[in-house]
């Protein structure tokens, strides 16, 4: 009881700071950075956020203040760790855990293949290891026994080490709940059979999905952390305590402990998935993910996806953590931390190193590689494959997360002479196989060498609701053609971002140091990059990239990318 009369004070003491003047901005990771769990290690904090079937996996985010977040490299970035050939959108590296104990960082993660009924128990979860995280190599994965996700590891203090994860109990029932085993931390083995622990505090059934769950031991007393409630606007916290670390639990009388969904008026929505560390100072905090809706009419645009944010963690006189004072999660949290928004301009000319910088990413894992920083100093040069955006395959893409509702994205084309009119390079804003929006330059189809720029607009065949985008799976693609007046100058393009729309625009840069009008040549509704075709899911958010194709067979044409450039607005 005194130390949680000490919890209780040191809580009180924190809150009186609520009338200072600073504040902490929310998101902390801006752009889709689902499923965040936390590490402090020293002076030293780390999050790591799911990838899903963007490689590498796992980026692992650094911090020494809690506001200024650098992202260091990523957990899974060998084939040998994450293949992710043939994988399905929002399928592959989900929901990490970041945990370290006795000088090694253990990262867990689940990389689910399909969604056929094959495989409808989940597959094994693993961890990978490391002694050295800003090292950026961590070993090939040992894997647990158990089928599930959102696997966590916890030591206890006689050194038993406890898996706990969500499972379900059959390939038909599909009811959810929170299992956990003791294992073999050096092999993975299981040490005692599983137990399911927990059912969850809503009704238990096929939607309640308690998952993600964090076992803590704070002051004697064992806490069991989960989210609850699906991925959509039920999402949620909730917290349970105990003797033991395998329950039996008491919930939190006050639970959720964080949930947003009460109220869809509220400017940050989805909350929950979270994680909490105490600091250098004992103070406690969360992180935990939520998405930010741009609402129009029935509409939610959220093509940011699910971002990361923070809030403090307090305790109350029984013992139990509060949650950002109990207050819903916001983008702005009165007292705590400074004035910093955690957004600027991202520019690349290519020419620092030869290799590529830790925030872009490939469309699953490539056979080979298809780009070049070498090939022509001061470019980056992609070589086409045959593989076209929207194969379930890998395509030469490389892609880089939107990190703004208002976000301009341009870079030149320059060098590229298609050799026929299926052979294309250019950009595009993509959310996956089912949902992406390009524009970009072809070869003329009359063999006259002249180019043409394409543009390719996807949208639902039929808006239905603010949830759901079709009553069936079908998308409607246009596509319209644009002469250029050159075969060879470069060619600027662009990608205009606001909260309800983007448009695709092109100009000739025939002298690149003079600004040149921008041709729009499409305008498309951003819903369409919000919510996925029914029987599909929304677990990423908005990527700007670049791309080069052969649309079915071989490319000769490399296409050189002068330079990437993102301007984030508000």
């Amino acid at each position: 009881m005194r130390s949680q009369t000490v919890f209780w004070l040191i809580s009180l003491l924190v809150q009186f700071k609520i009338y200072m003047s600073f504040a902490l901005v929310n998101p902390i990771l801006p752009g889709w950075n689902p499923d965040p769990t936390i590490l402090r290690v020293g002076s030293d904090y780390f999050i790591a956020t799911s990838t899903f079937e963007y490689f590498p996996g796992h980026p692992i985010y650094h911090s020494t203040n809690l506001v200024d977040w650098e992202l260091i490299g990523h957990a899974l970035g060998r084939p040998s760790q994450l293949s992710l050939l043939g994988t399905p959108s929002d399928a592959g590296a989900w929901a990490p855990g970041l945990r370290y104990h006795n000088g090694i960082f253990y990262l867990t993660s689940t990389v689910r293949y399909v969604y056929t009924y094959e495989l409808r128990l989940f597959p094994r979860s693993f961890f990978v290891t490391t002694t050295d995280i800003f090292s950026n190599e961590w070993s090939d994965p040992i894997y647990f026994d158990a089928l599930g996700y959102d696997a966590d590891l916890f030591w206890d203090t006689n050194g038993d080490v406890y898996n706990t994860w969500s499972g379900i109990n059959n390939a038909i029932d599909k009811i959810y709940g929170i299992y956990q085993n003791k294992v073999d931390i050096t092999t993975g083995n299981s040490l005692t059979p599983a137990e399911l622990i927990f059912t969850g505090t809503l009704p238990d059934n096929s939607s309640a999905r308690p998952e993600g769950p964090h076992v803590y031991l704070i002051n004697s007393t064992y806490y069991l952390l989960i989210a609850e409630g699906g991925s959509g606007p039920e999402h949620r916290s909730t917290i349970q305590r105990s003797p033991s670390p395998s329950g039996p639990w008491e919930s939190n009388p006050t639970n959720p402990i964080l949930y947003n969904g009460a109220n869809l008026s509220l400017p940050v929505q989805y909350t929950g998935h979270a994680d909490f560390v105490q600091d250098t100072d004992g103070q406690w905090w969360g992180v935990a993910l939520g998405v930010r809706p741009q609402t129009i009419g029935d509409f939610n645009h959220i093509q940011l996806g699910r971002e990361t944010f923070l809030f403090p963690v307090t305790f109350d006189s029984q013992g139990w953590p509060v949650f950002n004072y109990g207050q819903p999660l916001s983008t702005e949290i009165s007292g705590v931390l400074t004035n910093k928004p955690h957004l600027s301009t991202f520019y690349d000319e290519f020419t620092s190193s030869n290799t590529l910088g830790n925030s872009y990413y490939f469309l699953r894992t490539p056979y080979k590689p298809f780009h070049s920083l070498t090939a022509r100093a001061g470019f980056l040069r992609l070589f086409g494959n045959s593989y076209a955006l929207g194969d379930r395959d890998t395509p030469a893409l490389l892609l880089r997360k939107q990190t703004s509702y208002n976000e301009t994205f341009e870079t030149v084309l320059d060098g590229f002479n298609p050799e026929s009119n299926s052979t294309e390079a250019g950009v595009t804003v993509f959310y996956g196989d089912f949902a992406h929006n390009d524009i970009g330059l072809v070869g003329s189809s009359d063999g006259s060498g002249n180019r043409v720029v394409v543009t390719r607009i996807m949208r639902p065949a039929e808006q239905v609701g603010p949830w759901a985008l079709t009553t069936t799976n079908s998308t409607v693609t246009t596509v319209t053609y644009t002469p250029l007046l050159t075969k060879s100058d470069p060619v600027k393009l662009v990608i205009v971002g606001n909260p309800t729309s983007y448009s695709l625009g092109f100009a000739e840069e025939n002298d690149l140091n003079t600004s040149k009008e921008i041709t729009y040549t499409a305008t498309f509704d951003s819903i369409s990059m919000s919510v996925p075709p029914v029987n599909d899911f929304f677990f990423k958010g908005a990527s700007f990239g670049v791309y080069n194709t052969g649309n079915g067979r071989p490319s000769l044409s490399p296409a050189d990318i002068m330079y990437w450039k993102q301007i984030p607005g508000a």
